[in-house]
């Protein structure tokens, strides 16, 4: 009761408004002749561009200038924005430049990104940045996996170094207001001095970076493009395999033949939403899995490598109850086929992967901050064929024609707050098992962005024939209440969560371990500006208590103490120690 009236209390706390604008504000300029991307400052349309500069250290020492100039320009077009910027450095030949892949992190090479929060509701952002070797890196602040198209040109001079951008409207959304008010931020890294500077400061303890960024200001009338692409495919196999007679010994080689044919289709209705279909995908390109060996009793979880499934993960990933790997998945009958030979019989063919016939989404954020995201995917029958000695064949099926759907609601309000609600289904052909799972939450932060509320709860429900071929209803739930103190030197979480015995939303989503209940209470103290022999120091404690959710018998209990300290050469010394003061019971 006590904890009820604390949680109403805080609640109450919550209620703001929104936190102050930055006092930081760019402009950009309208040109009616777009630069050329070469890294060079020589387009007469740069010459009369607003010139942004002012950055701050955020590393080595927080608050200080920046040790090196940085300038930054922008314009915009119908078609796109341009950033121009001009990294100045006194010893050009010490500007490391290594090579690496797309997006990579921690390359050894100077870097410089800028970040636009298009719809200014400090809840999330676009990113992008590129190293002074000319490598690209972009991603949106809740979306790691987010890649666009754009141009980026770097040039090397005496002076330094430059970056030239072109970021097509296609790449962001934004809303179809006039006058664009965006969040926006710069990012500059020299690396040799392990320096990090920020054209808008943001306080090392604050949980969300994008609440001190600055303002974007100047951009009128523009317009998202229509957003159309059209992929078709055609692929085809010729093998030559040897068969082989009952009693093993080699018969003859045999040619065979497959082909398919499909399409991807991308679709922007509107400057806010996008629809993506694909019929009769072929991922045979997509990067294959890392083998794992998995010697625990819980499944492993694998990260999504099919660009369909890719986009708009921020939406979809809410509640926890969708993982897209489930599509296409491993037949659910593909090892137990093998128990299923008669006398003289071998298995001629065994599909390892349900086939996708088609799958369609829907995803955008209204104006309001309305998210909303629609999947809907199905996979085809799979069987797997059986020959005896006599040629005859026959077939067992796997795994059923199969309808997966998705749809989530997300409600973002001041204060970095958020609400949603999502529903996963799996509805199966041939009597087969079907399920649903439906899952809320809301994020609840008080006006200074210090104090955090989360209630999270998801209820499944798994639909099994009986003997008389009358479905049956298993319930079950899990819930999470968390209180955080997120921002400042002092951080503290007391959080309870709850997986019945009974929750399974593993048709359509992850669970490594239901049947248990886990209570935390964990704080930090942390030293963030440089003093005496350390840049950092942190302090962390961490207790955590679990126990089964069915028998009441202790899983778990320890206590867990480390302090992390990052001396002024940038050495790190690290203490950690924990103890488990009691037998666990289960």
């Amino acid at each position: 009761m006590r904890f009820g009236f604390f949680l109403l209390g805080f609640l109450t706390l919550s209620i703001g408004a929104f936190a102050q604008d930055s006092l930081k504000i760019m402009y950009a300029t309208r040109t009616l002749t777009s630069p050329k991307i070469d890294g060079k400052l020589d387009d007469d349309c740069w010459i009369d561009a607003p010139l942004t500069s002012g950055f701050t250290q955020s590393e080595p020492y927080f608050g200080k200038p920046e040790s090196q100039l940085t300038q930054v320009k922008m314009l915009y077009d119908n078609q796109a924005l341009y950033v121009y910027a001009l990294m100045y450095d006194t010893h050009p030949d010490s500007i490391a430049r290594e090579l690496g892949s797309r997006d990579q992190d921690g390359l050894n090479a100077d870097f410089f990104g800028i970040g636009f929060d298009t719809y200014n509701n400090r809840q999330d952002a676009y990113i992008f940045g590129v190293y002074a070797s000319g490598v690209q890196k972009d991603f949106k602040y809740k979306d790691d996996s987010y890649d666009a198209v754009w141009e980026s040109a770097v040039k090397i001079t005496d002076k330094g170094w430059s970056v030239e951008m072109k970021i097509p409207y296609s790449a962001i959304r934004f809303p179809g207001n006039e006058n664009q008010v965006w969040g926006v931020n710069h990012r500059r890294e020299i690396r040799r001095n392990k320096e990090v500077d920020e054209w808008s400061l943001t306080p090392k303890e604050n949980s969300n970076y994008l609440l001190k960024i600055g303002t974007l200001v100047g951009i009128e009338n523009i317009k998202a493009p229509v957003r159309l692409s059209l992929t078709p495919y055609i692929s085809g196999i010729v093998a030559n395999s040897p068969i082989y007679k009952t009693d093993g010994t080699f018969d003859f080689n045999a040619n065979t033949f497959s082909y398919s044919a499909g399409a991807d289709i991308k679709y922007g209705i509107n400057d806010k939403f996008t629809i993506d279909l694909t019929l009769l995908p072929d991922f045979s390109q997509v990067q294959s899995d890392n083998k794992v060996k998995n010697l625990s009793p819980f499944e492993v979880k694998y990260d999504e490598n099919r660009p369909f499934f890719k986009e708009s993960t921020e939406l979809f990933s809410l509640g926890s109850i969708f993982y897209s790997r489930r599509i296409g998945k491993t037949p659910s009958g593909y090892y137990s086929v093998e128990d299923s030979l008669k006398q003289g019989e071998i298995i001629e063919k065994n599909p390892r992967k349900a086939e996708l016939i088609n799958a369609a989404k829907v995803s955008g954020r209204t104006d309001k901050g309305l998210g909303v995201g629609f999947l809907n995917a199905v996979t085809k029958n799979e069987y797997a064929l059986l020959k005896d000695s006599a040629g005859n064949h026959r077939s067992i099926l796997t795994e059923p024609l199969t309808n997966y759907n998705v749809l989530v609601f997300e409600q973002q309000f001041k204060n970095n707050s958020s609400f949603y609600i999502n529903n996963a289904s799996t509805v199966r052909t041939k009597k087969y098992d079907d399920s649903n799972v439906t899952a809320g939450g809301v994020l609840l932060t008080n006006k200074k962005d210090v104090y955090e509320l989360t209630l999270r709860g998801a209820l499944s429900q798994k639909f099994k024939l009986d003997s008389d071929d009358v479905y049956e209803n298993a319930l079950g739930y899990k819930y999470h209440i968390g209180v955080e103190k997120v921002n400042g030197n002092f951080l503290f979480l007391l959080e309870r969560n709850v997986v019945s015995n009974t929750y399974n939303p593993r048709d359509l989503g992850f669970l490594s371990n239901p049947d248990f209940t886990n209570n935390v209470v964990a704080f930090s103290y942390n030293l963030y500006q440089p003093r005496w022999f350390y840049r950092t120091w942190r302090n962390d404690f961490r207790t955590d208590y679990s126990y089964s959710y069915t028998t009441g018998k202790r899983t778990e209990a320890y206590y867990n103490f480390v302090t992390t300290v990052t001396l002024k050469n940038y050495w790190k010394v690290a203490l950690q120690g924990g103890i488990s003061p009691f037998r666990n019971l289960n």
